[in-house]
């Protein structure tokens, strides 16, 4: 029912029976755009280079409202790149579940009259993986990956060596084994999130140990596994 769903809203939105999509390579458009083309869609796929975005002030100090300033920049640079290219609706991959969140990169979808048709078909995160299982696209059971912003407190200047940092931290813990995972840093204390089940394990295999190597560099001191576990919007609780 989802796909059909899904497929219904596809064709609305591409009335010519073309549409560009803003392509992150993450679960959600990964599976849209395989939706789509089974369809027999034309789609653009159109990817921006986030460290463009990384030169605005409100989202190199990580600002509470970066993500607005963020997808400003990154919806207006696609737009115009697919108009150019003949194609005059532009797609992202937003879902339902998006839209119950704490979201400010919303609100310029909309100003750009950007379409989101996960989103209006009312299908959920959940829902758009099944989606990918039903079409056996090994990306359903990829993790989520949200922007390395979200690994710091709001109102925190975050430096290239501080992602740089934190990546190399949060493989360090895949590594290990734990596919789903985040490494949050608040300044000298760092927290490993991983799936409630698996804490127990991730304190067995020293992990905070290992990750001292990749953190003690940006100032990073005490390093422990979250007890509440892996989840979404950890800094806006």
């Amino acid at each position: 029912m989802s796909l059909e769903k899904l497929t219904s809203k596809l064709n609305e939105i591409a009335e010519d029976g073309k549409l560009a999509l803003a392509f992150s390579g993450g679960v959600d458009s990964s599976i849209l755009l395989e939706v789509a083309k089974l369809a027999g869609i034309d789609v653009l796929t159109l990817t921006f280079d986030l460290n463009e975005s990384r030169k605005i002030p409100e989202v190199r100090n990580n600002d509470k409202e970066r993500c607005y300033y963020c997808k400003s920049l990154m919806m207006k640079s696609l737009k115009a790149e697919a108009q150019r290219a003949g194609y005059d609706v532009l797609c992202d991959g937003t879902n339902a579940d998006d839209l119950g969140e704490y979201r400010p990169g919303l609100r310029a979808l909309s100003e750009q009259g950007v379409r989101s048709p996960i989103a209006e078909a009312g299908i959920t995160k959940a829902e758009l993986r099944a989606i990918g299982r039903e079409l056996n696209l090994p990306v359903a059971s990829e993790p989520s990956s949200p922007c390395m912003l979200t690994r710091f407190p709001y109102d925190t200047f975050v430096s290239d060596e501080m992602i740089s940092a934190v990546t190399k931290a949060e493989q360090m813990v895949k590594d290990a084994g734990f596919k789903a995972c985040r490494v949050r840093v608040y300044g000298a204390e760092s927290r490993i999130e991983v799936p409630f089940e698996e804490i127990t394990l991730a304190e067995k295999e020293n992990l905070t140990e290992r990750l001292c190597e990749a953190l003690n560099p940006i100032g990073v001191e005490y390093i422990q596994v979250d007890p509440k576990g892996l989840r979404s919007g950890t800094m806006d609780e």
